[in-house]
């Protein structure tokens, strides 16, 4: 598969990490794919980035790669607890990042790092770039 480069941002333990992610997501890989899919890929690194800033700990960082038919987003957090894909509930006003995840990628999944984990999202894509 052709490579698009990988690229990393270091994210602060603040709210404004999330904004930061999806910008960036916009920012540098735009370009290169439709407006829908980009919107999934940036809903779902907001979702990503969140729950590890209210169920990790540092560092937090987030890689996004890109191949020929896939984008891979790669969301960097020092726990090694798993996220929990929950049942979603109407009357709670939290609790579906990983649902939404679920639903818009590809695929999904965690893998244990040397420090915490990572927790990566694909999504295919329609080839451009």
């Amino acid at each position: 598969m052709e490579a698009h480069g990988d690229e990393r941002l270091w994210l602060p333990a603040a709210p404004t990490a999330a904004r930061m992610a999806r910008a960036f997501v916009r920012r540098r890989w735009s370009h290169l794919e439709n407006a829908a899919t980009i919107d999934d890929v940036a809903l779902c690194v907001s979702e990503l980035v969140t729950n590890a800033l209210d169920h990790a700990a540092p560092p937090f960082s987030l890689r996004i790669s890109r191949r020929t038919a896939l984008l891979r987003v790669e969301v960097d957090d020092g726990s090694a607890q798993k996220p929990v894909l929950r049942p979603i509930s109407p009357s709670s006003p939290r609790g579906r990042g990983m649902f939404l995840v679920s639903q818009t990628a590809t695929a999904w999944g965690v893998a244990p790092a040397a420090v915490g984990k990572t927790v990566w999202a694909e999504f295919e894509t329609n080839g451009f770039g």
